[in-house]
């Protein structure tokens, strides 16, 4: 049975970016609807909560029973440091084997430098959601810089986050230009013959046949009233 996956974006637009004239829910929201189309492709059930706050959304995932409850953000400190920061309840558990498979895609794309996996139970979507609880901090968007680097790498973002995914779960990631493969035409009972030629003459036509059997085809005569 295909994991449920939740996708929570921030939903915090007052938390404007250092470059772009944007913010982190927009952002977020982008990366998610990315990612839902990624995981849908790859055989996942995901559900992105693209309206709401945190706290419907936590209901939202908690109802439709997800395996995973996936929230993205983007982080701010003091304007110069950068990199992927993944929380989850604890250490030593599933959620951190998931959080490593997605840093293990993320981080080295980022272009900050990644602070690996935290124990943050006292967040309200870590503590609440009643499924594994993965909860990604994308970059810094008071850093110029990588605020920059973030909203032109929503795509790939997405895509190194549904590759981890892939990977801790044993699915097989499919790309989105991947072509599908080639199927057999299906058999069917009609078939075509090639006409070579109409003649007068009987004679004419046997040489025809002859010609016709000489170069490794079969030929016949039919005989037709004008």
């Amino acid at each position: 049975m295909a994991k449920k996956i939740y996708l929570s974006p921030s939903s915090q637009p007052a938390n404007t970016y250092a470059y772009g004239n944007t913010n982190e829910q927009e952002q977020c929201r982008k990366i998610a609807a990315a990612l839902e189309k990624e995981l849908d492709r790859c055989g996942f059930n995901s559900k992105a909560g693209l309206s709401g706050t945190m706290y419907t959304r936590v209901a939202e995932s908690n109802a439709m029973g997800a395996d995973l409850h996936l929230p993205i953000h983007t982080n701010a400190c003091d304007g110069k440091v950068a990199g992927l920061r993944i929380f989850v309840y604890k250490k030593g558990g599933e959620a951190e084997k998931i959080a490593k498979a997605i840093d293990a895609e993320l981080a080295p794309i980022t272009p900050g430098t990644s602070d690996g996996i935290s124990a943050q139970p006292q967040l309200y979507e870590v503590k609440n959601s009643k499924g594994l609880c993965v909860y990604i901090e994308v970059g810094f968007h008071d850093n110029k810089e990588e605020a920059k680097w973030i909203i032109e790498h929503t795509q790939e973002i997405a895509v190194a986050i549904c590759k981890g995914l892939c990977k801790h779960y044993g699915v097989k990631y499919v790309a989105a230009d991947s072509k599908p493969a080639a199927t057999k035409p299906a058999e069917s009972d009609v078939f075509y013959r090639v006409q070579v030629g109409a003649f007068d003459s009987k004679a004419n036509a046997e040489n025809m046949k002859k010609r016709l059997k000489a170069a490794g085809f079969e030929g016949f005569i039919v005989e037709v009233k004008k």
